[in-house]
């Protein structure tokens, strides 16, 4: 039981740790972003939704297009999710509610980082 709880301390760290990581890169799109936009299109730092959120990534893409910092955010985000199925797995939840949350965690993190806008 120790060796499991020392486990999942570990695991909700590095959610928690890989969290701050994914906050401090998405801030580092932001400045990206705003230094080319004019003032009136810029990015606030605080109020986000997944519509904005696509709109800052699909500007950076446009602004950025050999840029890094949206792949860097999505594995820090693929990660802490990583992390956080694993802990659920060490607390004890079902096959089930694990499979759903990795599967619907996956799908979104690839509609948001990873997939190619241009294809749609």
């Amino acid at each position: 039981m120790t060796v499991r709880l020392i486990a999942l301390s570990a695991f909700v760290l590095g959610a928690g740790g890989f969290g701050i990581a994914s906050t401090v890169n998405q801030w580092a799109i932001i400045d990206a972003v705003n230094a080319k936009l004019p003032s009136d299109d810029q990015f606030g730092y605080l109020g986000w939704y997944q519509a904005k959120i696509l709109r800052l990534h699909r500007e950076y893409r446009r602004l950025h297009p050999d840029g890094r910092l949206l792949k860097r955010a999505g594995v820090y985000a693929m990660l802490m999710w990583f992390c956080l199925v694993v802990a659920m797995g060490l607390i004890g939840f079902g096959f089930l509610p694990i499979a759903l949350f990795a599967i619907g965690g996956g799908l979104l993190l690839w509609f948001t980082y990873f997939r190619d806008p241009s294809t749609l």
